[in-house]
């Protein structure tokens, strides 16, 4: 970790800050004029989907480090600092190598013909760059939102591509129907190179494995070739023709099961590295992904609550998320629960709210700091009326946790919850710092 980390680096053009224009003649141009680094990489394997990319990303990463391997990663976004995108042998790049690499992509983009680069092309042309450079045994790569036009989709070779659950998110740039999503996201599968499918709805599956048939890849699909089933403490990993026992992830929520199950099934018919059964299991309690149901034990919010209230962090912002959201709500039996929520302009409030409004008791409508997008408080605070959800605005995190506090009662267990967007996560983690 470095002493001072960049939030927003200083190229691409902030003008290009979350601009999307999908395509990739502009990445291959770029990454020729740097001498095709993506051409340098160790194996990779290569993640899309809609729900839980980076949670598998994690486990996955957890068991190869366990494993004794170094290991680049690939995500975004970040939630407070950039550097947390690009993972350089286990390690956040540091403010020195990430402004020379960000350097040498600026001025190979501005040499004439300018390449007029979108901020998440150059972002991960960067980090391309930054993998080429710094030795690992393997890479795991993100994408930043589709499949096929995906600015990190330049690879002609990967150890394996991972398709995780598929929703509808994105459906302006990728299509209004589950089928084209999937489509999109199936875009990453390489010829000859094996995929492995994470739990999908049948109308995604029949895309995604057709899509692979095309290519000639071999499928390994969840509730196929593996199942889990839930035991106690433990969770039973069945498939392959073993049959493993294994640790609750430490990742909170039945969903991150699933994920889980992926990363292992992975790890256990890639056919690069030796991975044991106790590699596994010790990985599985020790993964750790921020704002995915993250339970928040210390910092200045925390500080200032009573001890029977609890505060969780999640960044969950389609309708899959509210699921997600509403069966860890359920199983708090007899907790008053407070809900601290913001969401984008292009996200589905009404849908969202809608599903978790039940197991509300009061919610706190915020807009998110420095963010042009966020939802008006006053909307927010109008959606959740209408779904007859205990409602009042509040001008940030302080003025909502002093109200909560006010509300407190000695003989009550509480819960607090933010959720809503991953940029309202960001935001408190920046925030609850001592």
């Amino acid at each position: 970790m470095n002493s001072y980390k960049t939030k927003i680096p200083f190229w691409p053009n902030l003008r290009g800050y979350r601009e999307i224009d999908l395509g990739l003649s502009r990445v291959y141009d770029l990454l020729a004029r740097l001498d095709d680094p993506h051409l340098k990489l160790p194996p990779t394997i290569h993640i899309a989907g809609t729900n839980g990319k980076g949670s598998t990303l994690s486990f996955l990463k957890t068991i190869f480090e366990e494993s004794g391997l170094k290991v680049h990663s690939y995500t975004s976004p970040h939630l407070v600092y950039f550097n947390e995108r690009i993972k350089l042998a286990g390690v956040e790049i540091s403010d020195q190598f990430l402004n020379e690499i960000l350097r040498e992509c600026q001025k190979a983009a501005e040499r004439k013909p300018q390449i007029d680069i979108t901020f998440f092309e150059g972002i991960t042309v960067a980090a391309f760059l930054a993998f080429s450079k710094v030795k690992a045994d393997i890479l795991l790569l993100e994408t930043g939102m589709g499949g096929k036009l995906d600015a990190t989709n330049v690879l002609d070779e990967v150890l394996c591509s991972i398709i995780t659950p598929i929703s509808f998110d994105h459906t302006d740039f990728l299509g209004n129907t589950l089928d084209k999503i999937a489509s999109e996201k199936a875009g990453i599968i390489k010829n000859n190179c094996p995929t492995f499918i994470g739990k999908q709805k049948s109308l995604a599956l029949k895309t995604i494995t057709n899509k692979a048939h095309q290519q000639k890849s071999e499928t390994f699909i969840f509730n196929q070739n593996w199942k889990i089933n839930k035991y106690n403490n433990h969770f039973l990993f069945d498939g392959f023709g073993r049959k493993y026992k294994l640790p609750i992830p430490s990742l909170q929520g039945e969903h991150q099961l699933e994920n889980a199950s992926l990363a292992i099934a992975v790890a256990l018919n890639q056919n690069k590295f030796q991975i044991s059964e106790e590699n596994i299991k010790s990985a599985l309690t020790k993964t750790f992904w921020p704002a995915r149901l993250q339970k928040i034990e210390k910092g200045k919010f925390h500080k200032i609550l009573p001890n029977n209230c609890e505060i969780y962090l999640d960044g969950s912002h389609n309708h899959q998320g509210s699921q997600t959201i509403y069966k860890f709500l359920e199983k708090q039996k007899n907790k008053k629960i407070f809900v601290i929520f913001a969401m984008l302009q292009d996200k589905d409030c009404n849908k969202f709210l809608e599903k978790i409004g039940p197991k509300i008791d009061h919610l706190f409508a915020l807009e998110i700091a420095n963010e042009a997008k966020s939802r008006k408080s006053e909307e927010i605070a109008r959606i959740a009326k209408s779904f007859k959800i205990k409602t009042q605005i509040s001008q940030n995190f302080e003025d909502s946790f002093a109200n909560i506090c006010s509300m407190i009662k000695n003989n009550e267990e509480n819960l607090i919850l933010i959720c809503g967007s991953l940029y309202l996560a960001g935001s408190f983690l920046e925030q609850n710092h001592d």
